[in-house]
């Protein structure tokens, strides 16, 4: 079963050693070579497994570029294939192009990041206490959603949605935990397109899209028509495990919801790693963002110590995420991984009094406080959200825990560190951690 709701290293001044031997051109060549035909047959393989759906880029540090569709193709849906060229939805990837703007904005003297939101909305709660900077880290102590509206998000004006997070309570005390939050975001874009005179969008537009060249970006809701032309409809898997399409996402929101191609987000990285006031982007080796929603992902990825990119925009939501995103990198760096393979995963006996010490409800807060409830009925734990049956909880061993015996996804039970129970769920590629709340 499948859970279905929802999800400075300061500047490297590194310059390649001139005692280092360089490579000849034949021995690039043939390094590009095994990197591109591993990758190749990894996505392939994953293809094949009906776990990814979209557009891969990879460029290497001598700039050779590879690029290639990937399609699922015994899927009997027209609307899912796609081409090189093909419009994805970036979702949270906007939050990366929020950063820049605002470190853009800070360098021209117009913004700083230590600025209080009350400078800009005076009469937001608590306002004097959070910064600029609480909201790009997600330090600001609100939710990850609106958690009291029930409509379709997008019919939303930028206004309307920042009028309704005023309403919000905050999760944290400001500054002292982080806690991802897509309404932090909200505000930013707002702020970005106040000081700048116009809307996040237009911004967007003005100061990155022209200027780089990124033709076929933009915006859904705030930029001018005829831009979208070859879009990539979203699809996930039903309850009866058939691929459908998204006619309609309620997660919608007009600012943010931003589109490119694999090609203008290399454009988009090679600008940022060519500028160094954007090198504050960078956290830990990288500058990276995923995205995602129903039926949409999206990863981009830039190693500025040893000058790679990856790129992949997915119109399908059922691919191993973590592992995709852990492999590609390590394939880049020369390190072997396994390439993907069906899996048959095989159920044990666990006793009662075992499974007893696991029931209870945990709140998975980073996935949205997904809550789902664990009950023992007739010697087996059955998972229950919002009321309903969800899937049984099927036993590997007396901890580890999974809903299809096909798939790796896994629900954990461990300790916290003071030795509390909690729990860990593979959602949708990614693993989250649940607290025990009753």
């Amino acid at each position: 079963m499948k859970i279905r709701s929802i999800i400075i290293l300061t500047l490297i001044g590194l310059s390649i050693a001139c005692s280092k031997v360089k490579k000849s051109e034949s021995d690039q060549a043939d390094d590009q070579f095994k990197i591109t035909d591993t990758i190749d047959q990894y996505m392939n393989a994953l293809t094949d497994l009906q776990q990814f759906n979209g557009v891969l880029l990879i460029e290497d540090s001598s700039g050779n570029v590879f690029t290639k569709a990937y399609n699922i193709e015994d899927a009997n849906v027209p609307s899912l294939a796609v081409g090189i060229k093909y419009q994805f939805d970036l979702r949270s990837i906007a939050k990366l192009f929020a950063k820049a703007s605002l470190i853009k904005l800070e360098n021209e003297g117009k913004i700083s990041l230590d600025q209080k939101l009350a400078d800009f909305f005076p009469k937001f709660p608590r306002g004097d206490e959070i910064t600029i900077d609480h909201l790009m880290h997600h330090q600001s102590g609100l939710g990850r959603e609106l958690s009291h509206y029930e409509g379709f998000s997008a019919d939303l004006s930028p206004e309307e949605v920042v009028s309704l997070i005023h309403k919000e309570k905050l999760e944290f005390e400001p500054g002292t935990e982080s806690r991802y939050s897509n309404l932090g975001f909200q505000l930013l874009y707002k702020i970005i397109g106040d000081v700048s005179g116009g809307t996040y969008a237009y911004y967007l537009r003005k100061n990155f899209f022209d200027p780089i060249g990124m033709k076929y970006s933009g915006s859904h809701y705030l930029d001018p028509k005829g831009k979208l032309n070859k879009y990539a409809d979203g699809h996930f898997r039903d309850k009866n495990d058939n691929i459908q399409k998204v006619e309609k996402d309620n997660s919608d929101m007009q600012q943010g919801h931003t589109y490119s191609t694999v090609e203008d987000m290399r454009k988009f990285l090679d600008y940022i790693s060519e500028n160094k006031i954007y090198n504050e982007l960078i956290e830990g080796e990288s500058i990276s963002h995923a995205g995602g929603t129903k039926g949409k992902r999206a990863w981009v990825y830039y190693n500025p110590l040893k000058d790679y990119k990856i790129i992949f925009l997915a119109n399908y939501d059922d691919i191993p995420f973590s592992p995709l995103t852990r492999d590609l990198i390590n394939i880049m760096e020369g390190k072997q991984v396994e390439i993907p393979a069906e899996v048959n995963r095989k159920a044990t006996e666990v006793a009662d009094s075992v499974l007893k010490k696991y029931v209870g409800t945990y709140d998975f807060v980073d996935a949205g406080h997904i809550v789902i409830q664990v009950k023992l009925e007739g010697g087996k734990l059955k998972a229950y959200q919002k009321g309903n049956f969800a899937g049984d909880l099927i036993p590997e061993n007396d901890s580890t825990f999974f809903w299809d015996p096909k798939s790796k996804e896994s629900f954990i039970f461990t300790k916290d560190e003071n030795g509390n129970q909690k729990a860990l769920m593979d959602f949708q590629g990614v693993r989250w951690d649940g607290v025990i709340i009753e």
